[in-house]
Parts: structure tokens; sequence; C-alpha cells
């Protein structure tokens, strides 16, 4: 266990990570004498997490009946290649010190990318801690023993294949800490609302994480949630109910956690931190404050041509980070999810309140 600490001189916060647990704080603004106020800082100097696409290509795609929001790999942005080990390796570099943690993604399962060992080990040896998504149509007993050994938990996107329950359980036997990745829309919120009531999820697992549906890639407006829809009401009663496991939410979650629950900690929830605290790497080297903006790269800067550390600092990552300064502006909530999602607030917010929203050009 190794307890890292972080000090953000610029914007005056501190951090704690301890790898072994995830366990992850970050306190409020200091004052002169390193005394918390009580206002929350705004955005780090350097990304705290990196969302690595490592994989430019999917061999899941005629298995994989969910549709998916990176596209497997097709539309504008096909690439066929996953990412190169050295230019990972560069990545890791550059962050070390300064970022806890990883998530390894792309278009396709981390776990079958052709130096996946490497991977997670030169990001641990560099102490960053790497964690991964995979649907767990291919993970082998090689696969399985790295993840034990270097990464911090594996998530396995909920199909409710043969193959999802199969991956589930291969982990829960090597000992590796398990989520599942539960993709939250019209079209599966029954069955969200089902395993929650019934606990339905595999025995063993550590935490359900449910990852609000975005109109990207393959899929379609019409499976967005509504906010007026009573089944959201119901959902969000039932992650405030005790359960064998953890339930989480993604930061898109945020305007719904604040409207329709009453027992979740603000201190537990962190609005959308895309550009504030967390970036997205795609495997041909550009950055992107969102994962979600992969199919457009409407906010895409070269980490070739540039280093980490100045796409934060730089104009187009600066911009994107006006929708959170900006949206809202009457709304008394406004500091507690600064307008929801930076790239769609207008069709994934699940806020009914009507506050105008301010959103950035292009």
């Amino acid at each position: 266990m190794t307890i890292r600490l972080y000090k953000d001189e610029t914007y005056s916060f501190k951090e704690i990570f301890e790898d072994k647990t995830g366990f992850y704080i970050r306190s409020a603004i200091l004052d002169k004498d390193g005394k918390e106020t009580d206002v929350e800082a705004f955005q780090r100097s350097f990304p705290a997490l990196l969302d690595i696409g490592i994989m430019g290509k999917c061999s899941s795609v005629k298995s994989c009946m969910v549709g998916c929001y990176q596209q497997g790999g097709g539309g504008k942005n096909k690439l066929g290649k996953n990412m190169p080990l050295d230019m990972f390796k560069n990545i890791i570099d550059q962050i070390k010190g300064k970022t806890f943690e990883i998530a390894l993604g792309g278009f396709g399962n981390p776990n079958e990318h052709e130096d996946f060992v490497e991977i997670v080990r030169y990001a641990k040896e560099n102490g960053v801690v790497p964690n991964y998504t995979t649907a767990g149509i291919v993970l082998n007993d090689k696969q399985i023993r790295a993840s034990k050994k270097h990464c911090g938990a594996v998530a396995i996107s909920w199909h409710d294949e043969p193959y999802t329950y199969s991956a589930i359980h291969k982990l829960l036997d090597a000992g590796v800490k398990t989520n599942i990745h539960f993709v939250l829309g019209n079209d599966s919120i029954d069955d969200a609302i089902y395993y929650l009531t019934n606990n339905e999820f595999p025995e063993g697992i550590n935490a359900v994480i449910f990852l609000l549906y975005k109109p990207v890639g393959k899929v379609k407006d019409n499976n967005v949630l509504d906010v007026n829809d009573p089944r959201v009401v119901e959902f969000y009663r039932l992650i405030e109910v005790e359960h064998p496991f953890k339930c989480g939410l993604d930061s898109c979650h945020v305007p719904g956690v604040m409207n329709f629950t009453t027992k979740v900690l603000k201190e537990s929830i962190s609005p959308c931190d895309a550009s504030r605290f967390s970036m997205y790497v795609t495997p041909d080297g550009f950055a992107l404050p969102c994962s979600f903006d992969t199919t457009t790269r409407n906010w895409a800067v070269s980490i070739v041509d540039n280093t980490i550390q100045e796409v934060w600092d730089g104009e187009v990552f600066a911009k994107f980070r006006t929708h959170y300064e900006k949206s809202c502006p009457t709304c008394p909530k406004v500091n507690d999810c600064y307008g929801g999602c930076g790239l769609m607030a207008e069709k994934i917010n699940l806020c009914a309140r009507e506050e105008i929203y301010l959103h950035n050009e292009n």
C-alpha cells in the first residue's frame, strides 16, 4: 500500500490517493495559513486522471450487440491501429508523479492490446495505477494475472450475456477487484431497477457503476433518459438503498443526483471534470477534454506536437472550461453541477430547472 500526496500550488488545494484501495480525497481551496475554506477547487494544474484510448480496433464488433459510443473503430475516425507502446510509455513518463491513475479504453477491449501486459506493468512501476473496462469476450489467464498484479480494478461492461458472467467469475476467482459498468438509458433503466430491487448482480463484485447514456457513436437520441420519466425517480431512490455491492455514478449523473436524491453526501459527488481534472487521449495521439468527443474531435489537440502540460494549459482546453464557468448563472446549485455535460448538456442533463444554459461555440 502506498499513499500518494499532491499539493497544487497554483490552485491551492491538496489531494491524497491510496493506490491499493483507490481511496481519493481532494481538499477545498486552502487559505494563506493552509486551512480549508468552503470553496471547492475549480480545476487542477495537471490532469489527475487520464483516460487513455489504447485500442484503435475492436475484435468484438460482431459478438457484442451493445451500441458502441466510440463506434467500435468505425465512423469518421476509423483507425484500425492500436496505440503504439512507445507513445503510451511517453505519456506515462510525462504524467508520473502528478497523475495518480489511468483508465485504459479506446475502440476495443484493452486487454486485447498486443502489449497489454507491458502497458499495465509500465504504468504501475512508474507509480500510476491502471484500470480498464472490457466486454470480457476474450480474457485469458495471462491477461488476468497481469490485471491482478498491476491493475487497481477491472470493469466488465454489462451485456447480460454468457461471456459477461464468465468474465466476471474469472476475475473474481483470481482475486481481481471487479466492477460492472452499466449504461443507463431508456432501453436499460427497467433492467437496472429490477437488478437493484432484487440484488441480482453477480455475488462478489465490488461495485456497479451506472454510466449515463449519451447520444454519441452507434446510438440514438431517443434512448436518452427523460428528466420527467418516473422511472428516473425510482432509479435514484434505489441508488440510496443499501446493497451487497457499492453503487457508483459517472459525473454525468450529478444533475440527477442533485434533483432526486436526499441521502447522497455532497462531498461524495463531483461535477463533470473534463478539462478540469481529467483528459482523454486517442489511440493516434490526440488529447480531448472528454472521450465522448471522439467521433467529432471538435476539441482535439495533438500530444505528438505538444506536451500534455501544453495541451492542458492551452487555448482549446481553456475554452472548453468556459462551459462550466458560464452555465446556469442564476441557479443556486450551479457550483454543484456546473451545468452538467460540457459537450451536450441540452441532451443529457437530468435537470428540470428553468435556468438558461450558456453554451460554448466551437
